[in-house]
């Protein structure tokens, strides 16, 4: 018997498309249920109805919200709202009660323990560091006469974030909605503090790592924890029940709002024992951050002196103690991988504004515009989101040019069929790429069933390589070694684009 290596001849027009159909159509339907979600701010309201329209006529629909809760101080009077959900499927609607993560807010309370204790004679602003931690080392002198001024106002010199938790995997990881700050104990606050340099003593510069070591050398000096001077000197004084400090991430209760990045990624909780002063693991509602403000406002809250400005900033704004004055509004805002806060009133008219969302979407242009301010335009943040939005729609676009490459049939005379090679690297850069933007694609401007689009059209390509694989050449003529050499730089590419985001992802 003869046998032969003869290919048998690929499929028909006809069959080629029956099978495109039905692969597209097959893709449509696994791939919608697992489509990224474009956030909205929905319907949901609840509180102040008219508090409610002027923050809903203030947030821009393209912004990324999808829950807000707002508080306006006027005349000693504290009015609250809440707007849309606490997570994105199987929420509740957002109230006064509702628990977001502050972050940096926290910084406010941390600067004004520190204006308390000085205004005790606890300790005096110009109490250095090397004073509270006698039996540390110090890589660099100029660290060990830092003064807890300096720590609060940014003017330490100290690097914002330390080498220890500063690697591109971390970071990558705290971008997909991660806790960068994850396991940082107070020992490690303070060795990172001490071991580094304040090459930019005297610049404000503003240093997440200089405020956690401000906030621990202050537990230090009271002798106790921080979470325990803060309950001591901030929230017990002022009534404030609703605000916690959790650093185990197990321990956040259920009902507590979720967070996301405003691709749709559910994000995980920031916690540190170390990081606690800046912001890791602080939770509240707007009805106690407007407490808190108020008393900020009518300067009956402990240490309320931290809020006098005190030195100016290159951007013509000026810092108290953590605090900034700008335009006549003293303020401070927040950001975690999946909450964002602002606080600001105006010492003036005694008018003040929280607002609190459970996505990474700045929300500080609401507080600004309740507080008779402009902030940044809805223009101006549509044409920061562009690139994102162009990039997006770019790999979507190629992922679904695999159809059409895979696809292609002798009669188009211009672009050569495909080989072996081209199907596998073609193949594999789609799945990267679907990859890349269903993670950290645009899609609180993009329409999300564009990602569905394209990765059915993938599917129908996928399907069509797999059915023409035997009857096509490994590498076409006339030049195979180029064809072997350029393919396989391809992969090698698009692996090392895969590795990037699956290694951000697991950091998380």
């Amino acid at each position: 018997m003869r046998t032969t290596n003869a290919r048998q001849p690929a499929p028909n027009r006809r069959t080629r498309g029956i099978l495109i159909v039905s692969a597209v159509a097959v893709a449509l339907l696994l791939a919608t249920p697992v489509m990224p979600r474009g956030i909205r701010l929905g319907d949901e309201s609840t509180g102040d109805a008219a508090l409610a329209q002027a923050v809903r006529a203030a947030a821009w629909p393209s912004a990324g919200h999808l829950g807000l809760s707002v508080a306006l101080i006027e005349n000693g009077t504290i009015r609250t709202a809440g707007l849309g959900t606490t997570r994105i499927s199987g929420g509740r609607p957002v109230d006064d009660r509702t628990h977001f993560e502050f972050g940096s807010v926290t910084k406010t309370m941390t600067a004004m323990i520190l204006a308390d204790m000085a205004a005790r004679n606890e300790v005096s602003p110009q109490t250095t560091v090397s004073e509270i931690f006698p039996d540390q080392t110090f890589r660099d002198p100029a660290v060990a006469e830092t003064s807890l001024e300096e720590l609060a106002s940014h003017r330490s010199g100290i690097p914002g974030i330390p080498p220890s938790i500063n690697d591109p995997a971390n970071v990558l990881g705290s971008v997909l909605g991660g806790n960068p700050y994850a396991g940082q104990t107070v020992r490690d606050v303070v060795d990172d503090a001490a071991g580094s340099t304040a090459a930019r003593k005297g610049e404000i510069v503003y240093s997440n790592l200089g405020f956690a070591f401000l906030g621990q050398a202050l537990a230090t000096r009271a002798g106790i924890s921080y979470p325990d001077l803060l309950q001591r000197r901030i929230l017990d004084p002022l009534g404030m029940r609703d605000t916690v400090v959790i650093t185990d991430p197990a321990k956040v209760p259920a009902d507590y709002a979720r967070g996301y990045i405003t691709s749709g990624h559910e994000t995980k909780t920031w916690s540190s024992e170390g990081y606690a002063p800046t912001g890791a693991g602080g939770w509240s509602t707007s009805a106690d951050l407007a407490r808190f403000l108020s008393a900020t406002i009518d300067g009956t809250a402990p240490g309320a002196d931290a809020t006098r400005p005190r030195w100016r900033m290159p951007d013509g704004s000026q810092i108290g103690y953590a605090w900034r004055t700008t335009d006549g509004i003293t303020w401070h805002d927040g950001s975690t991988a999946g909450f964002s806060s602002f606080v600001g009133f105006d010492p003036e008219l005694k008018r003040g504004a929280v607002v609190l969302a459970n996505t990474s979407a700045p929300v500080e242009y609401i507080g600004l515009q309740l507080l008779g301010r402009n902030g940044p335009t809805r223009s101006e943040s549509l044409t920061a989101q562009l690139p994102m939005a162009a990039l997006t729609v770019l790999c979507l676009l190629a992922a679904a040019r695999t159809l059409e490459v895979v696809a292609r049939g002798r009669a188009r005379r211009l672009l050569p069929e495909p080989d072996r090679l081209k199907v596998a690297s073609m193949t594999w850069r789609a799945v990267v790429l679907l990859s890349v933007a269903w993670t950290v694609g645009s899609w609180k401007i993009l329409w999300s069933p564009l990602w569905v689009l394209a990765a059915a059209l993938f599917a129908g390509g996928a399907i069509i390589g797999v059915l023409r694989w035997p009857h096509l050449p490994t590498a076409r003529a006339p030049r195979p070694r180029l064809r072997w050499i350029t393919t396989v730089a391809s992969l090698l590419l698009w692996t090392a684009a895969a590795v990037v985001v699956a290694t951000g992802w697991i950091a998380r």
